[in-house]
């Protein structure tokens, strides 16, 4: 709701009471009178033998219920700038009194240590990186020789497959030239040479076969190798993911040292000078930790009012309110109530309630004080009487004096409402139609015949 200055309201004139369990009016030690200070008091007067009385007739019309509290004014936000690392105040930029953007920086903190632990971060990660590089060179020696290994158990296997060709050839000559020498068709030198032949190619064989064991052998370790290596290079990305996620949290805490606004506002309190050493959060446990800065956003203000329990339960968010503030006399406010926190504080037994303002021109400043009076509810058609209408008796009952037909005095007791002090609201025991006697000079009494001068 928009600040209107010289405003005028309709309720600052409101006294309201709390009658028949409707709440209406204020609490003790709220903004106007209480309770007890009525506009109608008992009536002692001396006793005379002729009264003359006028008459008024009660209207009907709507009426509010009201509540007038005290109300202080907040910023719409405010906070507190605390150092979350420790160092020596380097430079201040701003000081009370100036207006910050968010974001705008505050103070710079001076840190050396902090510098000298990211270089060490820097040249380990270097460090992790070569052993990444090599353990990635391994694996890539390991596949290189398994592939060789791959390609000599394949030549084995060749050879193989051409020295058992031969042997079958020259076991068949063998058996050709075994049964030739027995027929005495060759000579015993004949069967030699195709023995020895045929020895040859087993000895072929086996030589393969070895190869291709070996071949295989070398495979089984280059896999090993590889499988090694694979190990180390998972092993180093994660040192050097780790120290990379190191350099990352200590980067980040370097941008600490530049303690910036939170929001746009007016910084209202600042407790450093260059120099100054300044304990951050993980350091200053059992300290006493003092704000650097407090920034209040004042562009937009909270009004904050306590309704007491009564009639904590007839405030609600849109109700309608008007705020005159002690240092504005003339410019009261026209706004609504924006949030009501709907529970009471067990300890004060009030209900906080929170109208927002807008203060562009800076006109209003928190911690303001005054007086809000929020419409709780208002009765329709109800039925009204001039103050001086309205008497009570000793124990503050409130009644009013009817006419009958033949102008004779009765006595009815009333409940009433709100009472603005020149009108009350009456809840019930009147119908709204009877005629009612004013304020007068005099001393009457039920039963009692009277003279009207004057009827409404």
């Amino acid at each position: 709701m928009e600040y209107k200055p010289d405003t005028p309201s309709r309720f600052n004139l409101v006294r309201p009471i709390l009658a028949g369990g409707l709440v209406v009016g204020v609490a003790l030690g709220g903004c106007t009178k209480a309770p007890s200070e009525r506009s109608f008091i008992p009536v002692v007067q001396p006793r005379a033998d002729n009264s003359r009385v006028e008459v008024v007739t009660a209207v009907q019309k709507d009426v509010d219920h009201t509540t007038s509290q005290p109300a202080t004014v907040h910023p719409f936000f405010q906070a507190d700038i605390i150092s979350k690392v420790s160092g020596y105040i380097e430079d201040v930029f701003v000081d009370i009194g100036d207006a910050v953007k968010s974001g705008d920086p505050l103070c710079q903190l001076s840190v050396p240590e902090m510098g000298k632990q990211l270089d060490q971060i820097h040249a380990k990660q270097q460090r992790l990186l070569a052993e990444l590089k090599r353990a990635e060179a391994a694996v890539t020696v390991a596949v290189a020789r398994i592939r060789s290994s791959e390609a000599e158990a394949e030549e084995a296997a060749s050879n193989i497959k051409q020295v058992e060709a031969r042997l079958v050839a020259n076991k068949a000559e063998l058996k050709r030239v075994v049964g030739l020498v027995e027929r005495k068709a060759v000579t015993i030198a004949n069967l030699d040479e195709a023995q020895a032949s045929n020895d040859v190619s087993e000895a072929a064989k086996i030589s393969a076969e070895a190869a291709l064991r070996s071949a295989q052998a070398k495979k089984e370790i280059a896999v090993a190798e590889r499988e090694a290596a694979q190990a180390e290079v998972a092993t180093a990305q994660a040192r050097h993911a780790e120290s990379i996620k190191e350099g990352e949290e200590l980067d980040a805490m370097l941008q600490y040292t530049t303690l910036r606004a939170p929001f746009d506002g007016i910084i209202t309190s600042r407790s450093v000078d260059p120099g100054d050493f300044v304990a951050g959060i993980s350091q200053a446990h059992g300290l006493l930790r003092r704000p650097l800065f407090h920034v209040d956003q004042q562009s937009r203000l909270r009004i904050r009012v306590a309704i007491p329990e009564r009639d904590a339960s007839e405030v609600d968010a849109g109700d309608p309110v008007v705020i005159q503030l002690d240092a504005l006399p003339e410019a009261p406010i026209d706004a609504v109530v924006t949030r009501a926190a709907q529970r009471l504080d067990p300890s004060t037994r009030t209900m906080l309630a929170e109208i927002e303002l807008d203060n562009a021109e800076g006109r209003l400043l928190p911690g303001m004080f005054g007086c809000a009076t929020i419409i709780a509810a208002t009765s329709k058609d109800a039925i009204v009487l001039p103050a001086s209408a309205l008497r009570s008796d000793a124990e503050g009952n409130p009644y009013v004096y009817l006419l009958d037909e033949e102008d004779r005095i009765v006595k009815k007791q009333v409940v009433v409402g709100a009472d603005d002090g020149h009108e009350i609201e009456v809840v019930t025991g009147l119908a709204g139609t009877e005629r009612v006697v004013d304020a007068f000079v005099g001393s009457i009494e039920e039963g009692q015949v009277v003279e009207v001068v004057r009827s409404e």
